[in-house]
C-alpha cells in the first residue's frame, strides 16, 4: 500500500511540473508565432508589393484539471498584392497572396491548433470570405512545390465570386506546411483569367518563417 501511495504521489509531481502548474493555480498563457514574410527577390520576381505585415491575437479557453482558464494566441498575417486592369472589369482589379503563420499551443499535455487539421478546402472556406462572396468551390488541380524546405502540394481551386456588383470567376490556391512550432499557410486569389498560378508557386517558394 506504502509504495502504491508513493507511486501515485511522484506522478502528481510529475504532472504538475509538465507545464501543468500555473494553468490549475491561475496563470495567463500565452502563445505567439514566428513572423512569416515573403522575400523581397520573389516578391519582385512575381511582380507583387508587401500591403501589411501584422499581428493577430485571439483569445480561446482551454480546460484542463476541471478549471478552465483563457489562452492568448498571437498569430502574424502577411498580405501581398498586384494591381492589374482586366478587360470588361474596372482597372485596379487585385491579385492577393496571403502568409499565416500561426502557434502551437500546449495545454495540459494537449496540443491544439485549427489549422493543423483543417484540409485546404477548409482552409479555403474560413479565409477566402473575407475577399468576396463566394459559392460553387470546385478543386481544379495541384501541383508539388517547396515551401519553407518541405515539399507540399499547392491546392488550386475555383469559385464565382461576387464584388462590388460584378461576379467572376476566381482561382484560390492554397498550401500548409508544418515549420518549427508553427504552422504556416499561403494561400493566394486572382480573376481566373489572369492565370497567375505561375507568380503564385514563386510566391510559395519565397514564403521565409524563423523556427
Amino acid at each position: 500500500m506504502a509504495r502504491k501511495i508513493l507511486a501515485g504521489a511522484f506522478l502528481a509531481v510529475l504532472v504538475l511540473s509538465s507545464g501543468c502548474l500555473g494553468f490549475i493555480l491561475g496563470d495567463s498563457l500565452a502563445f505567439s508565432a514566428n513572423k512569416a514574410t515573403v522575400g523581397n527577390e520573389a516578391l519582385s520576381g512575381a511582380g507583387y508589393e508587401k500591403a501589411s505585415v501584422e499581428r493577430k491575437t485571439a483569445k480561446r479557453t482551454f480546460e484542463a484539471a476541471g478549471q478552465s482558464r483563457e489562452v492568448k494566441v498571437t498569430n502574424w498575417v502577411a498580405q501581398y498584392e498586384k494591381s492589374v486592369g482586366v478587360s470588361g472589369i474596372a482597372e485596379g482589379t487585385v491579385s492577393k497572396f496571403v502568409v499565416i503563420s500561426s502557434p502551437k499551443v500546449e495545454v495540459a499535455g494537449k496540443t491544439f491548433n485549427p489549422l493543423a487539421k483543417y484540409d485546404d478546402r477548409k482552409l479555403v472556406e474560413r479565409f477566402v470570405s473575407g475577399y468576396a462572396n463566394v459559392d460553387d468551390l470546385r478543386k481544379t488541380g495541384s501541383k508539388r512545390v517547396t515551401m519553407l524546405g518541405t515539399k507540399t502540394e499547392v491546392s488550386e481551386f475555383t469559385t464565382t465570386a461576387k464584388s462590388n456588383g460584378a461576379t467572376i470567376e476566381v482561382s484560390i490556391h492554397v498550401a500548409k506546411v508544418k515549420h518549427g512550432d508553427d504552422i504556416v499557410v499561403a494561400m493566394a486569389i486572382y480573376p481566373k483569367q489572369l492565370d497567375e498560378s505561375e507568380g503564385v508557386y514563386r510566391l510559395v517558394e519565397g514564403v521565409e518563417h524563423e523556427k
